[in-house]
């Protein structure tokens, strides 16, 4: 027998105990993001918390606070001076005492909470953003000077895409904004293929993400 062989019970142990901090890990993260919040953060958000600031909306920040009160918790403190709750130990007691479902509803019942506001925003962004005020908008935007640099061409198609998609994510950040910017595209560049107008669609999704992350 193989002397350095762990027992068959002591490796279902330590599988058993890898899927326990596993399912912990995944349910901790499902009811308490703000905690892992920062791992997306840009530079400059990643500055904002060292000097103490959530670089998170007012609004989210609110909703945060309210959910983990429910819970039992004080609000989340960003920052090297923050203290916080030690809410995993919560979630592995939760799991110790058979709560999982417990847990699992409130994760589903928020999503259901959320996907319910988005909807309400939907509504009213479409009752407010018809096709002729979004013409109007995307006119005005490039008669500006929003999301143009200096030497750039104001009548290079490339650079119109860019500043037609900054606007949508503008007005509508939680929507698909493909079929408007297509409509828009095609309305300010008329005549052209198809196909020229989808890879100024995909040109223009490139350079928000590489910028901004979109």
């Amino acid at each position: 027998m193989d002397q350095n062989r762990k027992p068959a019970s002591d490796i279902d142990a330590t599988d058993a105990g890898e899927a326990a901090q596993r399912l912990a890990r995944e349910l901790h993260a499902a009811l308490f993001p703000e905690e892992y919040d920062y791992m997306h953060d840009s530079v400059s958000e990643a500055k904002a918390r060292l000097r103490g600031e959530n670089p998170m909306g007012d609004k989210h920040v609110e909703r945060v606070n309210e959910q983990r009160r429910q819970l039992g918790f004080t609000q989340f403190v960003v920052g090297p001076e923050g203290h916080n709750d030690d809410t995993f130990a919560w979630v592995k007691e939760q799991l110790r005492n058979g709560e999982e479902g417990r847990l699992r509803e409130i994760v589903a019942t928020r999503a259901e909470e959320s996907l319910a506001v988005l909807r309400r925003k939907e509504r009213a962004r479409q009752q407010v953003q018809t096709p002729s005020w979004l013409d109007q908008t995307i006119d005005e935007m490039l008669s500006g000077d929003e999301f143009i640099y200096d030497g750039q061409d104001r009548s290079d198609p490339k650079v119109i895409a860019f500043r037609i998609l900054g606007e949508l994510y503008t007005v509508n950040s939680s929507g698909k904004n493909a079929p408007e910017f297509l409509r828009q595209i095609r309305r300010l560049l008329p005549g052209r293929s198809e196909a020229e107008y989808q890879n100024l669609l995909g040109y223009a999704k490139r350079e928000w993400m590489e910028a901004y992350g979109y």
